[in-house]
């Protein structure tokens, strides 16, 4: 793990790519919680957001590189407490989780 630390103004705009290759979005802003938790806000092209853990965060650099989609969480989402099946394979989802643990197709 690096040292490395970086200021919000370094970060907002970045491109985020996530480690299989796609693009997540821009780099909207970083929010915290008062228990330590560290997130990633990202803008979508399609106008929702993306809520990544500090913890899902492989590297920044010119892009801001990020573990496959199953650690991101829709903010839309994300208030919702009941866990649902994937509309492809079956599996269940964890409120919160845009992209199924089982077969990895997005769900929204």
């Amino acid at each position: 793990m690096s040292s490395r630390l970086f200021r919000k103004e370094e970060v907002e705009g970045k491109t985020v790519v996530y480690s299989s290759g796609w693009v997540a979005g821009k780099v909207k802003d970083v929010v915290f919680g008062l228990d330590g938790t560290l997130i990633l806000v990202v803008h979508k092209e399609d106008g929702k957001e993306l809520r990544i853990p500090m913890s899902g965060v492989l590297g920044v650099a010119d892009y801001v590189v990020a573990k496959d989609q199953t650690g991101a969480i829709a903010a839309s989402s994300a208030e919702s407490g009941m866990a649902a099946a994937c509309k492809f394979c079956g599996t269940a989802i964890p409120p919160g989780i845009v992209y199924c643990p089982g077969c990895g197709k997005s769900q929204v």
